[in-house]
């Protein structure tokens, strides 16, 4: 019965061990990227193969445009917090609320505008296979694939609602 239970007890550690060693062999990249100044974009660094020289003017890009996507975020939140609010009290399209509404479109498709523009601008650091590899990628990762709504539109056809 002792020797059952080592058996058991070695077994367990083993297998405890095999699966620490895969888990950090298997993470060991992940866990790298997370350690650079910049863990955000570090996974373009090694996705795109980028130079030093290519990455620093990269994450020169990212750092000027973020100030103003966070402005473009807040002010689409603004008026998605006032088409709330009217709807709140009269819950009905008024011109009011369909003004609202095609402000805040406006202000997306400003805002989709600016992340093209911003997209094209980094991948034009980068080799130009990469670069076309990353307008790929960013396309089918972002709004610019168009798919929210119409994804979630082509799903209902064909079902009663």
């Amino acid at each position: 019965m002792k020797r059952a239970g080592l058996v058991l007890i070695i077994g367990l550690a083993a297998g405890i061990a095999a699966f620490a060693g895969f888990y950090l062999a298997g993470t060991a990249t992940s866990r790298e990227l997370l350690r650079q100044p910049q863990p955000e974009l570090a996974w373009l660094k090694h996705e795109f193969n980028l130079s030093e020289p290519e990455f620093t003017r990269i994450v020169e890009l990212h750092e000027a445009y973020m100030p103003g996507c966070a402005e473009r975020c807040r002010r689409i939140e603004e008026q998605t917090s006032r088409l709330n609010q009217l709807l709140a009290t009269i819950p009905e399209v008024t011109p009011e609320v369909e003004a609202v509404m095609a402000l805040r479109a406006k202000m997306r498709a400003q805002c989709e505008a600016e992340m093209l523009k911003h997209f094209l601008e980094v991948s034009r650091t980068m080799p130009a296979e990469q670069g076309q590899r990353y307008l790929e990628w960013v396309k089918k990762q972002t709004v610019l694939s168009g798919e929210a709504m119409e994804q979630r539109h082509h799903s209902h056809q064909g079902h009663d609602h």
